[in-house]
């Protein structure tokens, strides 16, 4: 009988197991303070929570944070009480994205799962996760990709993190073979391979196009952050032409203001120093 509740990952207590509806179909358990709450977002899971799988709990509980966020108050209210959620955490985000991905992951990789609030950039997006066995190490645990990288991870009894990575750019294919009841995932990169059994045999299908999903998801990140850098450094010239040459002489007010603003453009790297002893000699020469 699993110790820790799926959700929260508390140790359960005699009084937990003692509501005897708190099971779930992957064979977890709730917490009564989660299973309270899970019925709150939907009270017929009073009766069938055991007909429900930890990510489709998971599910239903990121989507009530969701809309609890978009309303003023924070509230999400049912018919008979209100209930107040904080603001969503990393650690909802990445749930969040295994539940998008239709990963069905059991009771057993929790500990995994909450590592990758500490073991994901806050950039990364979950492409593909399962669950598995390093061949190589013979570790079970998670393996997962990012616009990043690909990972294997596993968190041992005693806290620590067995990590086993490979940087996209330095995979050269993905190979996975399906059998009837698992799969073998084979990373390859240029300086070896890794391979993985993956427990579930169609897990290894969204593996085998994260490097075209991850070049797709760079190339638009570098186009949404490309536009305000170009309309940064299209206003440069504005700043450093900005009729500082056409001074009248005797100006000295005007003179000072753009030696000023000299002064800031080179503090920001915007000019070497060449360029701003240049610029400052010419508005001298003017004085």
């Amino acid at each position: 009988m699993n110790s820790i509740c799926a959700l929260c990952g508390t140790p359960l207590t005699e009084t937990d197991f003692s509501v005897g509806k708190n099971k779930l179909a992957d064979g977890g358990y709730l917490c009564v303070g989660c299973f309270t709450k899970a019925i709150h977002i939907n009270r017929d899971l009073i009766n069938n929570l055991d007909q429900f799988y930890f990510a489709e709990i998971t599910g239903m509980i990121l989507k009530s944070k969701i809309d609890a966020s978009q309303n003023s108050g924070g509230f999400q209210a049912t018919a008979n009480s209100h209930y107040e959620y904080d603001a969503p955490t990393r650690l909802d985000e990445i749930k969040d994205q295994i539940v998008t991905l239709n990963a069905r992951l059991s009771v057993l990789a929790n500990e995994e799962v909450n590592e990758l609030a500490n073991v994901l950039d806050r950039d990364e997006r979950l492409l593909a996760i399962a669950e598995g066995i390093d061949l190589q190490s013979n570790r079970e645990g998670i393996i997962f990709s990012t616009q990043k990288r690909i990972a294997f991870i596993d968190k041992k009894f005693l806290g620590g993190v067995a990590k086993n990575e490979f940087l996209i750019q330095d995979v050269s294919s993905i190979d996975h073979d399906e059998n009837l009841l698992y799969s073998i995932l084979k990373i390859n990169t240029y300086r070896g391979s890794a391979q993985f059994k993956l427990h579930n045999k169609n897990d290894g299908r969204a593996f085998s196009n994260v490097q075209s999903r991850s070049k797709t998801h760079t190339e638009n990140e570098f186009r949404q952050n490309s536009s305000p850098f170009q309309a940064f450094t299209q206003t440069i010239p504005d700043l450093v032409e900005e009729n500082v040459y056409s001074t009248d002489k005797g100006d000295s007010g005007t003179i000072f203001e753009q030696l000023e603003k000299l002064g800031k453009l080179r503090e920001s790297g915007i000019l070497t120093d060449e360029e701003f002893a240049e610029q400052k000699k010419k508005l001298l020469d003017k004085l």
